[in-house]
């Protein structure tokens, strides 16, 4: 008997053991359970990786085929956002298709707009408790004209965070596989495109000037409760 952190020359008692020693299965050996014989279970898809990724043909065989490790460019850039060279990738390494980009819309607003609002403005609902550092898309250091960082960049904060999650943005890696990481970058890319400035208003076609003209926004509005 004793303090948890006492040391002891034999195993100390469990008088609740609270599940820490259970049965399990070592890798690569057979299993009964399962129909195919196998303890080890294949990924299942649509699973977010965790851990550090492995060489996969360095651990198996050189001739070793998986998309996830392909040497295709398109397939480097979807997984680590990172050209044949090392550097950022630049474009899309997934379909710039209206299915894609409202998938993105769905995992941003998810995700996202809670910090770096619906707009990408940085104008997010955290902003009203302290947090007014969260990212401004439309701040042309992140746009997508010099100065601004290339498609892989997103992606490569989305994956890593940033500042080690000191500025709030942290890794999405646990949360957003790859292919859907990029989605969230089309749709950032997306908004700031949707973005006009208020000089080249007029250069739009008519009838979407006369659109913007007509909007109008209270501030003040307050919510109608329907009354029987």
């Amino acid at each position: 008997m004793g303090k948890r952190s006492d040391t002891f020359s034999r195993p100390p008692w469990q008088v609740f053991p609270d599940m820490d020693d259970q049965d399990k299965y070592l890798p690569q050996r057979s299993s009964t359970f399962f129909e195919d014989g196998r303890a080890d279970r294949p990924i299942p898809a649509n699973t977010v990786h965790r851990g550090n990724q492995i060489d996969a043909k360095e651990a198996f065989a050189s001739n070793y085929a998986d998309q996830r490790f392909s040497d295709d460019p398109k397939t480097i850039a979807l997984m680590t956002g990172l050209d044949s060279n090392g550097e950022l990738f630049k474009g899309f390494p997934i379909e710039v298709n209206e299915a894609n980009l409202t998938s993105g819309q769905v995992l941003y607003n998810r995700n996202c707009a809670v910090c770096h609002g619906v707009a990408g403005d940085g104008n997010g609902v955290t902003k009203a408790f302290g947090m007014g550092n969260s990212a401004n898309f439309h701040d042309p250091a992140r746009q997508y004209t010099s100065p601004g960082k290339p498609e892989g960049g997103i992606f490569k904060v989305l994956t890593e965070g940033f500042a080690a999650g000191a500025t709030g943005m942290v890794s999405f890696a646990d949360r957003l596989t790859p292919r859907e990481r990029w989605k969230v970058t089309l749709y950032i890319r997306a908004l700031q495109k949707m973005r006009v400035a208020p000089a080249d208003v007029s250069k739009l076609p008519a009838h979407v000037v006369k659109e913007i003209n007509n909007l109008k926004i209270t501030s003040t509005a307050q919510p109608v409760l329907n009354q029987q």
